[in-house]
């Protein structure tokens, strides 16, 4: 009798990682956004412990870098540890475009930081490499690099399957929020024939609706939802911090209690109207108001919110940490009273999760995704009419049993973490076709999707 041929083995699709956007950004800037940190954030996961994790690279110049020793080992390094490798790797390429050769010795050159491994340089111009059986994961600012979003195109064309992470759709929605330049972008990766993920049920939302307006194909799968985390990577929770890291946070030590507000110093952050806030209540509460800390990098637009920030000397009732290290956030959180979240849009929101990590209260906005963030955990107000924060901030001033019953819940609440978050991610990327468009929103148990819309919460 004959014998049966072996049936062929199938192996798994594995989906490849684009950092392009996380090296434009080292290549021009010394610290994080919030883009940026979920996807090193999630890859650090992914890479030492996912067999459906496979390549990770960046193209700046037509050129693939493999940036996967960067995740090499049980234990990779943090998410701005890998940053400033990453930075170090590409700083050189800032300005002008380089030759082969010379973007060649500078890969030569940093390649022994990369945990001792050699990266290697891959001599080919971004096009249609993926095809019939690849996975191509999209999760950065897409929107900054057009060539990048033709090679999405053309991959898609040639049978690969794109995966794309939108955070936002900002300037669809709110184009005064946002560069009005990235719009074309953003409509041609939302007509893209695609697996559509985002980090809210607040931005599928926007995502679909957008999508109808801008004319994009009836039958394209509903966007995924695979919510991001609370955790501040690498600190443990409820961490209270020691020694000031920093002489200018020292500074702060004899200066008594403060409120700390994170995130990029822009107009849609909503700093300015907090910093207005802010020294009215210090004027109207008395000597022992604490101080409003403002922690976070020159943004957008950011010239009049600086120019506020500025005006302050260093007793007044507003400080600016500009352009904080991971270490130097972790004291702030660890040693402000509570946080405070006034941002007029957010396809997020990590900040609000970093807080209720620490264990602090957060008075955040009850817009767009916010709520879904926060939970039952945070208090809220309306970003629109700043006012309305003075209510809640004053209770958790002044109101001490208030302040301690709402530590104790937040610190007894579950949370999510990074691993968790890239769990979901990998899942959503590598669900086959017929289970597209389900929610891989966590349980109600969890502090993630008990609240679809705010209300300031009266414990």
């Amino acid at each position: 009798m004959s014998r049966r041929a072996p049936a062929p083995r199938r192996f798994p699709t594995v989906t490849h990682f684009d950092l392009t956007d996380v090296a434009a950004h080292a290549s021009g800037s010394s610290s994080l956004t919030g883009i940026q940190r979920v996807q090193l954030e999630c890859l650090r996961t992914l890479v030492a412990n996912d067999r459906r994790c496979g390549d990770v690279f960046a193209n700046l110049h037509g050129f693939d870098v493999d940036l996967r020793p960067l995740f090499a080992g049980p234990a990779p390094a943090s998410a701005e540890a890998l940053f400033l490798q990453m930075r170090r790797l590409f700083a050189e390429d800032a300005g002008a475009a380089r030759t082969s050769a010379k973007l060649a010795r500078s890969v030569a050159k940093h390649a022994t930081r990369f945990r001792g491994a050699a990266a290697r340089l891959r001599r080919e111009v971004v096009g249609p490499r993926f095809g019939p059986g690849d996975r191509l994961f999209v999760g950065g600012a897409f929107w900054a690099h057009p060539r990048c979003v033709s090679a999405y195109e053309s991959a898609a064309r040639a049978g690969c399957e794109v995966v794309v992470l939108f955070h936002d759709v900002f300037p669809l929605t709110v184009p005064d929020l946002a560069d009005e330049n990235c719009r074309p972008l953003y409509e041609r990766m939302l007509r893209l024939r695609s697996r559509a993920l985002t980090v809210s049920q607040h931005s599928r939302d926007q995502i679909e609706r957008v999508r109808r307006e801008i004319g994009a194909e009836m039958d394209l799968p509903p966007a995924m939802v695979t919510p991001l985390a609370h955790e501040f990577s690498q600190t443990p929770r409820n961490f209270v911090g020691g020694e000031s890291p920093t002489a200018r946070l020292a500074a702060l030590e004899p200066t008594g209690p403060f409120v700390l507000c994170v995130g990029t110093v822009e107009p849609r952050k909503n700093q300015l109207a907090l910093i207005g806030l802010w020294e009215r209540l210090s004027s109207t509460m008395g000597s022992d108001w604490p101080r409003l800390v403002v922690a976070g990098k020159v943004g957008w637009r950011a010239d009049e919110v600086v120019q506020a920030l500025r005006r302050h000397d260093p007793a007044g009732p507003c400080v600016w940490i500009e352009t904080p290290t991971d270490e130097e956030l972790a004291w702030l959180y660890a040693r402000a009273r509570f946080t405070v979240f006034p941002s007029l849009a957010e396809g997020w929101g990590l900040p609000i999760g970093e807080s209720l990590w620490f264990g602090k209260p957060c008075v955040a906005s009850n817009v767009d995704s916010m709520p879904e963030v926060g939970g039952d955990l945070c208090l809220y107000a309306d970003p629109r009419d700043i006012d309305s924060f003075a209510g809640p901030i004053v209770r958790l001033v002044r109101d001490e049993d208030f302040y301690r019953g709402a530590v104790a819940s937040i610190r007894a609440a579950p949370l999510r973490t990074w691993k968790e978050a890239a769990e979901g991610l990998i899942r959503a990327a590598s669900l086959p076709s017929g289970e597209r468009g389900a929610s891989l929103l966590p349980a109600a148990g969890s502090a993630i999707g008990r609240r679809r819309r705010g209300r300031a919460v009266d414990r």
